[in-house]
């Protein structure tokens, strides 16, 4: 409230400042011009006695002087005494169009400058920080997205939208930026291919058929020791059951200098792909899936089990939509936001009980038993995405790789804001 209050002081005192000449007395400035010539007659006058003692100029030049001297200010003394007095109607009437057309003006600043938005944004710091710092992200990717299409031949631009939307869990969103960027680069590039394929798979729930598979060709064609573009080109391979083909492309990936924990997932495939092509394994797995599910799986009963207990509290559980989709997943309390792993449950019914574990996760090198606690969460929308929105319900807790051997009692129990 101080703050409105001080504004509108300011715009007040700005108001007066701008419409001054009309509040000052009639004909103020007309007596200054008169005193003014007075003045200048009086010096004049003695100017021309001064030169006339002097011999400067003769007595008869001097009292002509004087004469031309007295006429101008005679001439100046009968004009009007009062200047022209502007109706009051008028001057309320140029005071009321000022007033109007600043407080218009600030107020279009002052949205158009996102003054009203940062206030918000202080608000809800000081309720939910992690909110807070997500919004003002969304706030600044959504001002990148606007200026792009002011600018779209900026080629940097495009790649920050895709990499920003990516990490945002936008994927659909990343793929087209991908897109754009991928249309307009003068020459192809492998990463960039790779980028867009990874963003539109993902946004398709891992589907690779079809566009994705194309992209991820195209850039091995490029680059045929892309190491992201292997991966994912054996597992649209393995998605379309093109067992030899996703066998070839992984094996040229794990002859790569690779981190430990995605050679041990590569091996793990290379043996489950022997295996299911009949021929020798190099070591026991179980068999491959027919349909080749495409993501880094790793064999049961490995790394962390996350037992999730996941119940509605009493305030929601008589508002509870039918046919809204449950999402329980799990994200490092301390790294990336992509969560570990996933589990998507259409119209689960509450309380039930879920199992994370490294054979869900998304992306072979992010794995729950690469770090020691966890963040999970289960969430209810009607929208089917997994994230958040306005209006969706969840519920979260941080548990420690001790605290993991035991049942994890979750309680959706609060409102997106």
């Amino acid at each position: 409230m101080l703050a409105y209050l001080g504004m509108a002081a300011l715009l007040l005192l700005a108001c007066l400042w701008l419409t001054r000449p009309y509040w000052r007395a009639p004909g103020a400035a007309l007596l200054r011009r008169k005193t003014a010539n007075v003045a200048v007659y009086r010096s004049r006058l003695a100017e021309i006695d001064a030169e006339a003692e002097a011999g400067v100029i003769e007595a008869e030049s001097a009292a002509q002087l004087k004469q031309e001297l007295a006429a101008r200010l005679l001439q100046d003394a009968e004009q009007p005494s009062e200047a022209p007095v502007e109706s009051d109607r008028r001057r309320w009437a140029t005071t009321a169009v000022v007033v109007v057309v600043l407080a218009v003006f600030a107020g279009v600043f002052y949205w158009q400058q996102g003054s009203w938005r940062t206030q918000e944004l202080v608000a809800l710091a000081a309720v939910n920080p992690g909110a807070a710092q997500q919004d003002a992200v969304g706030e600044m990717v959504d001002k990148l997205a606007a200026k792009l299409e002011q600018s779209p031949d900026d080629l940097e631009g495009w790649a920050m939208l895709g990499r920003s939307y990516f990490v945002m869990e936008r994927y659909a969103d990343a793929a087209r930026a991908y897109a754009e960027l991928n249309k307009r680069l003068p020459q192809p590039e492998a990463d960039l291919l790779v980028a867009e394929g990874e963003s539109l798979g993902l946004a398709r729930d891992r589907d690779l058929m079809g566009r994705p598979q194309e992209l991820f060709q195209q850039a091995l064609k490029l680059d045929p020791e892309n190491g992201k573009g292997l991966w994912y080109a054996g597992l649209a391979a393995a998605q379309a059951r093109d067992l030899p083909a996703a066998r070839d492309h992984w094996q040229r990936l794990s002859r790569q200098e690779l981190p430990p924990e995605l050679r041990q997932v590569l091996e793990a495939q290379l043996v489950q792909l022997a295996q299911a092509l009949g021929e020798p394994a190099a070591a026991p797995a179980a068999p491959v899936a027919a349909q080749a599910e495409a993501t880094a799986q790793v064999p049961a009963g490995e790394g962390p089990r996350l037992q999730v207990k996941v119940a509605l509290s009493a305030e929601l559980a008589a508002k509870a939509p039918p046919g809204s989709m449950l999402f329980v997943f799990a994200k490092a309390e301390q790294g990336p936001p992509m969560p570990l792993a996933v589990q998507r449950l259409p119209g689960a019914k509450l309380p039930l009980e879920v199992v994370l574990d490294d054979s869900m996760a998304m992306m072979p090198q992010l794995k729950l038993s690469q770090f020691d606690r966890w963040t999970v969460t289960a969430r209810i929308t009607a929208g089917g995405g997994v994230k958040a929105e306005s209006g969706d319900w969840e519920g979260s807790r941080t548990v420690s790789r001790v605290e993991s051997a035991q049942p994890i009692a979750l309680t959706i129990d609060r409102v997106v804001p």
